[in-house]
């Protein structure tokens, strides 16, 4: 999977699972300390994200990495 590929997949599912618990931007944003337009970016794979922030999200919605970078 090419970089743009997984950035484009990462950020796709983080945003189904942001659906499914009917939150927002801004409240993720708020939950995990980052700004509205960083949640906006990650989840259209705009943005690289470190794996640090990654973590973040992963431990936020409770499921481990490599289910974000399944392609759905």
């Amino acid at each position: 999977m090419d970089d743009k590929t997984l950035l484009k997949t990462f950020g796709f599912n983080l945003k189904i699972e942001r659906m499914k618990l009917k939150k927002s931007q801004e409240e993720i944003a708020e939950a995990l300390n980052f700004s509205t337009v960083y949640v906006s970016n990650i989840e259209s794979g705009k943005h690289n994200i470190s794996f640090v922030n990654a973590l973040k999200f992963c431990e936020y919605y409770k499921l481990p990495v490599d289910y974000f970078l399944q392609e759905r």
